[in-house]
Order: structure tokens, then C-alpha cells, then sequence
């Protein structure tokens, strides 16, 4: 039987060291794995036994925090701690707290978001906000943004997609760990939020079309579960931006993922385009790819914002997502396969 190996990459906007971020994301992982009653499988990540789920996580905080602190004076006051290079993080404590904030909300649907909205500043305006005048509606009309618009839409997700140096840099973190993990014939569900599913997917694509991973693409190996979460795939200034943006129909789409989860929150303004298997229809026409479906849920992720001294909530958020019941029931249906 093929090793199980759960891979997650993180998204946009500021981190916290990696070896703290990678164990607050698979406490996640595994509280919506229990809220979704799966708790044997939860127990099976990392334990080490005969039946492991390996645990892989994609961390380029790093770069992240050099572009948002270059740019914005806001994000660099806020990376007060230190990682083991001595670069400066954003304070782990901060997120812990707010994970115990919100994982006290026994499950996540309608009902409590309604809440946590009543309780919270409400952020949902941002969404209209990408709707008229968004950073993915400036790949394609290069026009002038809304100025809040800017404030969201994170320099990082910018450098990306205009800089070869930060792109590169990024996709080798998840090749070093995807592209063993294929070559050995893991069954990988390959788990990427917001920014991290540009980069997961343009990883795909390499390893499908590249020569260079000829030697990968000749072994077969697929990801068997690809989850986008709080993904900007859907956007078209984004899609014509990434590798196979610029390439005709037969050259486009990964190759090698056997079925895809997308999963948007009501209001995240980064996944506002949310339907993928329209979006991506093309794939599964050309028998690319098994299934593509879509479902949206409910983030009830807040945080205490520093810079306002107000609790914030966010849809979008990484913890949030991966805390949600939905998203275990997806592992686990994985994980049982």
C-alpha cells in the first residue's frame, strides 16, 4: 500500500516562524477531523505506526514577511518576534490566542457565523470591494486600484506573479517536498490556501508539461486529492498569469490530480470567484482530471487586530478553513480510501 503523506502550503500576508506555524496548522487539521467525528484519523497523523499519515508542510513565510515588511510599514511593526535565523516572524502567540478564541465555537455553519459577524467588525465589505476594482482585476486592465483594495491585496501574491526570482524561489520549497513524495509513489492530498494554490498548481503543471521532471512524470504518480481553500484560482487576471497562462489548450492543466475539493467561504475576498469546475471546466472536458467540485462554508475565524485594537473577523483566514468540519470529512474520505 502507498505511504499516505498530507501536504499543506500556506497563503499570502505575514507568518509566524515555520516549526510553530507548521504545528498550530496540523492542530488545526486535526480539530476539523474531530469536528467532523473522524478522530482515528486525526490519531493517525505523525503517530508513527504502521497505518501514518505523514505530514509535510510548505513554508515560505520567510519571503512573505521580507516583501510585506518592505511595503507595508504596518505589517514590519507587527513582526516582532524572531525565527531560529534571526529574521523577524510575526508573534506565534497571537495566532494561539485567537485559535482558542475561535475554536470554542462548537461548529461551524450559518448560525455561528452570524454570530461571530455581531461580534466582530464585519469585513464582508471587501468582497465588493474585489468585485469592482480588485488586485486580480489589475493583471488584466493594469487600471488604477481602490485604495482599500490595495491595502488587501497583499504585495507578496503581486511578487509572485511579476517576479521570477520570488516565484521560483517559492515553488522550489513545495517541488522539494512534492516531488520525492511522487517519485516514491506516496498517496498525497495535497491541502493549499489562498496564495498557495497558485503556487501548488503552477508546481503541478511544471511536473506535468516540463522536461526537467520528465523523471517524475514517467513514474504515473498523481495527487490523489488536490483542496484548495480560500483559492484565487477562479480569478481570470490571475489564471492568465500563471505558467500556462500564455499557452494553447493542449499545453494547458496540470495532469496529474486525480480529483479536486475547492473550498470557499462565505465573504472571503480572496476566493470570490468561487465556483473552480467552471472555471477549470476545460480539464475535466479534456479528461485532465477525474472530478472538480465546489463547495462553499463557513470561516468563523476572528482575530484580535493590533493595529486597531478591535476584534476582526475573517473569512479567509488559514485556521479558520482548516478547523472546519467540511475540510476533515474531505481528509478522511482520503484517508479511509
Amino acid at each position: 500500500m502507498p505511504k499516505k503523506h498530507l501536504i499543506l502550503i500556506h497563503g499570502r500576508s505575514i507568518k509566524p516562524e515555520k516549526k510553530g506555524m507548521k504545528a498550530l496548522a496540523l492542530t488545526a487539521i486535526k480539530e476539523g477531523l474531530r469536528r467532523a467525528k473522524e478522530s482515528a484519523i486525526a490519531d493517525r497523523i505523525n503517530n508513527h505506526q504502521q497505518d501514518n499519515i505523514n505530514y509535510s508542510f510548505a513554508y515560505y513565510g520567510h519571503i512573505n514577511n521580507e516583501i510585506q515588511a518592505a511595503e507595508d510599514k504596518g505589517d514590519a511593526a507587527l513582526l516582532t518576534d524572531k525565527d531560529p535565523e534571526g529574521r523577524p516572524v510575526f508573534p506565534l502567540s497571537h495566532l494561539q490566542a485567537d485559535y482558542n478564541h475561535t475554536r470554542e465555537i462548537k461548529r461551524f455553519n450559518k448560525t455561528s457565523y452570524s454570530k461571530v459577524l455581531k461580534s466582530t467588525d464585519d469585513m464582508r465589505f471587501l468582497d465588493e470591494i474585489a468585485d469592482v476594482g480588485s488586485f486580480f482585476g489589475s493583471l488584466l486592465s493594469f487600471g488604477a486600484l481602490n485604495t482599500l483594495a490595495i491595502r488587501y491585496a497583499k504585495p507578496d501574491m503581486g511578487e509572485y506573479l511579476r517576479s521570477q526570482d520570488v516565484s521560483s524561489g517559492i515553488r522550489n520549497i513545495l517541488g522539494d517536498i512534492l516531488t520525492p513524495a511522487m517519485l516514491s509513489g506516496d498517496d498525497i492530498c495535497l491541502i493549499a490556501h489562498s496564495m498557495g494554490s497558485m503556487v501548488a498548481y503552477d508546481q503541478l503543471w511544471k511536473c506535468s508539461m516540463r522536461s526537467e521532471y520528465s523523471h517524475v512524470k514517467s513514474t504515473g504518480s498523481k495527487i490523489q486529492l488536490f483542496v484548495t481553500i480560500g483559492c484565487p484560482l477562479g480569478e481570470q487576471g490571475v489564471r492568465r498569469n500563471l505558467l500556462d497562462g500564455r499557452f494553447k489548450r493542449s499545453e494547458k492543466y496540470p495532469r496529474n490530480i486525480v480529483d479536486w475539493r475547492n473550498f470557499y467561504a462565505r465573504d472571503d475576498y480572496i476566493s470570490h470567484i468561487e465556483r473552480l469546475s467552471r472555471s477549470f471546466r476545460e480539464m475535466k472536458l479534456d479528461k485532465h482530471i477525474n472530478s472538480i467540485k465546489d463547495k462553499e462554508i463557513y470561516n468563523c475565524w476572528s482575530y484580535h487586530d493590533f493595529k486597531t485594537n478591535r476584534r476582526v473577523s475573517n473569512p479567509h483566514d488559514l485556521y479558520g478553513y482548516l478547523m472546519h468540519q467540511d475540510i476533515g470529512a474531505a481528509i478522511a474520505a482520503w484517508a479511509k480510501n
